[in-house]
């Protein structure tokens, strides 16, 4: 009976310290790191597309149920650090693991995958603005090589932004849009408000840049409805979504007027020496017609925001606005014509720095429905 009772002694003391170590060995090592299965990782989707905005949100807790994604270094593959908000740059398979800072002790593994992109439903166009001037010798140059592009592929839009001189077209706010953008002289042509490889926003002159540009893929669609009330233009521009983005993005809606005539001053003449001769070699061109003159615009210029809760895939958002035909240039005042006047809206990437510029444009007649194209 002694013996019976020492031998279930002996046991429960056996299993009272190996359930000790094994505790011991579960337990949060010196540090507070945690063991290795105790970081989870939840992935908002596990398939998404390469397309440069579509994202995974990554969030890690550990085993109490607590958010410490701001605690760790997200592994992409293993060896690429990414944000908690993962946009693909190329279509594949990739896994996704977690270390704490402190610690480097591994989390479980995720997978996601990234397909191609497919073809986009709306046609890429791209906006020119053109800092001219009326008294500007230089600016035929890039007026002429804007003209001759649109000509032969009207999804190139240009907006023509007069300033300084005694240029009676000058846009009341042209100089601080110039310097905005580090615009320091004239002419200089933005191509979709986005940074050139050498970090300035000044358009190369090369068509070849222009060509690309157009080759993106289109991320949105817009479209286009005015009509006239009396000295006002009303109207709606609408935005639909191919991607679901996050992005600070905003909306830019602007009154041009064309068929404006006014002499043009061109150093591309005889008389100035500078080769080729443009227009015919004459200075100054005084039948000059000037097109896609920025009278104002209905939103900020640098634009209004896009609710977030709206930039999802397939949605449809509306921004009504509303434009006097009548206003103030830079030292003076304009009555557009409605009959010569166009809308011109498009979405840029609010993100401060972003390389994303305008994601998309598009131009309507002032009275005329332009839908997505």
């Amino acid at each position: 009976m002694k013996k019976i009772i020492l031998t279930s002694i002996l046991f429960i003391g056996m299993t009272a310290i190996f359930t000790s170590c094994k505790k011991s060995n579960n337990a949060t090592p010196a540090g507070n790191c945690p063991t290795t299965d105790s970081l989870y990782i939840f992935l908002s989707s596990s398939s998404i597309e390469n397309n440069g905005f579509d994202y995974v949100n990554i969030t890690v807790k550990d085993q109490s149920g607590n958010d410490i994604t701001s605690t760790c270094t997200l592994l992409l593959n293993n060896s690429q650090a990414i944000t908690s908000s993962f946009v693909p740059t190329s279509a594949g398979t990739f896994t996704i693991k977690a270390i704490t800072q402190s610690c480097s002790i591994p989390s479980q593994v995720k997978s996601v995958v990234v397909s191609s992109v497919g073809p986009s439903p709306f046609t890429q166009k791209i906006l020119c603005e053109d800092f001219t001037g009326t008294w500007c010798g230089y600016c035929p140059r890039l007026s002429y090589s804007l003209e001759q592009y649109s000509s032969s592929d009207s999804n190139c839009i240009y907006i023509a932004v007069h300033g300084s001189g005694s240029d009676p077209y000058k846009f009341q706010y042209y100089s601080s849009f110039m310097n905005k953008f580090g615009a320091t002289g004239f002419p200089t042509v933005l191509l979709n408000r986005k940074k050139q490889p050498d970090l300035t926003y000044g358009w190369s002159e090369d068509p070849a840049d222009l060509d690309l540009a157009l080759q993106a893929w289109a991320p949105l669609g817009l479209g286009i409805t005015s009509s006239v009330n009396g000295n006002s233009v009303t109207g709606t521009a609408k935005v639909k979504f191919n991607v679901s983005t996050d992005r600070s993005l905003k909306i830019v809606v602007a009154l041009v007027e064309n068929g404006l005539v006014y002499p043009q001053t061109n150093y591309y003449s005889p008389q100035y020496g500078a080769t080729p001769y443009l227009y015919g070699g004459i200075s100054p061109i005084n039948n000059f017609v000037h097109n896609g003159v920025l009278r104002r615009t209905a939103t900020d210029l640098y634009g209004d925001a896009i609710p977030t809760t709206a930039t999802l895939k397939d949605n449809v958002w509306e921004f009504p606005f509303t434009m006097n035909l009548s206003g103030n240039t830079a030292g003076g005042t304009y009555n557009a014509v409605a009959a010569n006047c166009g809308i011109v809206a498009f979405v840029v990437d609010g993100v401060t720095g972003s390389p994303k510029g305008i994601l998309n444009v598009q131009y309507a007649n002032v009275g005329d429905v332009k839908d997505f194209d």
